[in-house]
């Protein structure tokens, strides 16, 4: 039997229409028991929903300033969506009862099953302070991209999802070393990930 899942892209929504979803997912979390381990993330999704709703507002105005900005609170809200939508489908282990009360959509149980290989020549390329670049071969299949990082020492992966095969990730710690992994997603529940790479941060 499919494991249910949920749709973590949020490119089909006009501009208007992912203020409702975002707010309506938040109203969702918030006080839910299933929860109660997101809050600093709630909290989070909250800042960047009034941001967005006030992006949007000024972007009436039509000028070109407010357009780029309402554009880039839209990518920082998607992108936080996609992250919490993650973190609920790991700590749901399944449970379509538990998905669907976090306000976010259950992909449709049609997609064919079918495990993603494991990513090939995934690499690193600290650059900048605090900057690191990590990129792989594209994976066939695969709509996105599920990468992981933690400083040597500690238990807790962070995850960022992303639609390409390549992520800059910011305000590491410099001089610390970090662990870095990657997996692609796609129509599996199941993550198969490349093998951990270390690197010191710039």
């Amino acid at each position: 039997m499919k494991k249910a899942k949920l749709i973590i892209g949020f490119n089909r929504f006009r501009n208007k229409e992912l203020l409702t979803k975002a707010q309506f997912i938040l109203d969702s979390m918030i006080g839910n028991n299933n929860f109660e381990t997101f809050a600093s993330d709630l909290a989070k999704l909250k800042e960047n929903v009034l941001n967005y709703a006030l992006a949007l507002s000024k972007a009436e105005s039509r000028s070109m300033a407010d357009v780029a900005s309402m554009h880039q609170a839209r990518k920082t809200l998607e992108e936080q969506l996609r992250d919490i939508a993650l973190r609920v489908e790991s700590h749901a282990k399944g449970d379509e009862v538990t998905l669907l009360s976090s306000g976010f959509s259950l992909a449709k149980n049609n997609l064919p099953i079918g495990i993603l290989p494991k990513p090939e020549n995934f690499t690193l390329e600290p650059h900048n302070k605090g900057t690191i670049d990590l990129s792989l071969d594209s994976i066939r299949g695969a709509n996105s991209y599920q990468y992981e990082y933690k400083m040597v020492g500690t238990e807790i992966w962070n995850i960022k999802v992303g639609t390409k095969s390549k992520l800059t990730l910011n305000g590491l710690s410099s001089g610390a070393e970090y662990e870095f992994r990657v997996a692609g997603i796609g129509a599996a529940a199941d993550r198969v990930y490349s093998d951990i790479i270390k690197s010191f941060i710039l």
